[in-house]
């Protein structure tokens, strides 16, 4: 039992450190379900389960690690009077080596930040390949619901689908649509963008993370007017409102998505 307690616990710290690796490469999760993205066979959701489900496997089997290595990893704890204690300097640095990573993750220091921002970076460049979806888990929005939102015609916009051949409902998400066609909901998307009112805009003039944005990050971009923005959210009913509010959490307070926060307060 202690070889296969040894060999199980290698083998899920193998594949927890491979899965790991794949999510930290992955794009953002509005990303990866709007194009469908997949590496190597796997989608994000199907890296992030086996991460998930290794986590346990390396769990039992480290509990069961320590259980069987019991005296050993005491002893490592006992001063010269062989007594167990927590300010021997092996535990010490341990400790301090872990504190280190945590409190720098959660504070957001160096090199911790440099490292989290590359992180950043890359699944930021998986949007410039395969483009934003318009708004939040917009491949959950049916069909209809979608052309109105983003202004395409319905009727132009099923002739287009009927055309390539593609098999779908009105009332059927853009996700299941592309799922019944072997298709992205970007690929649905992109068979009926041509159709947009030139009035609107399309996914690439909407800021990347929209939802994480505040209302003064925005106005620094030059989308708003960061005086008339809170106005006119005041106005819908906002009166905590702040520069420092961000969109997503506006969205949510008026049951709406950061899209249509995103439209209402847009410069003209």
């Amino acid at each position: 039992m202690k070889k296969i307690t040894s060999l199980s616990l290698g083998l899920s710290f193998l594949i927890m450190t491979y899965t790991g690796i794949m999510l930290f490469l992955c794009p953002h999760g509005r990303v990866a379900y709007w194009s469908d993205w997949h590496l190597f066979g796997l989608s994000k959701n199907q890296y992030s389960d086996v991460h998930t489900t290794s986590m346990i496997t390396m769990l039992i089997f480290g509990i069961l690690h320590i259980y069987y290595n019991w005296k050993p990893i005491v002893s490592y704890m006992k001063d010269k009077t062989k007594k167990v204690s927590f300010t021997k300097k092996e535990f010490l640095i341990a400790l301090v080596i872990n504190m280190i990573f945590v409190v720098g993750t959660l504070t957001f220091v160096q090199p911790f930040k440099a490292f989290l921002n590359f992180e950043e970076k890359i699944k930021d460049s998986w949007s410039v390949q395969y483009g934003e979806p318009p708004y939040g888990h917009a491949e959950q929005t049916k069909l209809k619901i979608f052309c109105k939102k983003i202004g395409i015609n319905l009727d132009e916009a099923k002739t287009k689908l009927t055309n390539k051949k593609i098999v779908f409902k009105e009332n059927e998400t853009l996700l299941t649509i592309a799922k019944n066609n072997n298709l992205s909901p970007s690929d649905i998307f992109n068979s009926i963008k041509t159709n947009l009112n030139p009035k609107n805009k399309t996914n690439k003039n909407i800021p990347a993370r929209l939802g994480r944005k505040t209302l003064q990050e925005l106005n620094q971009l030059g989308d708003i007017n960061l005086d008339k923005s809170l106005k006119i959210l005041k106005e819908k009913g906002l009166n905590d409102i702040s520069k420092n509010s961000r969109i997503k959490d506006i969205a949510d307070e008026l049951n709406t998505t950061p899209y249509e926060i995103y439209k209402m307060i847009k410069i003209k």
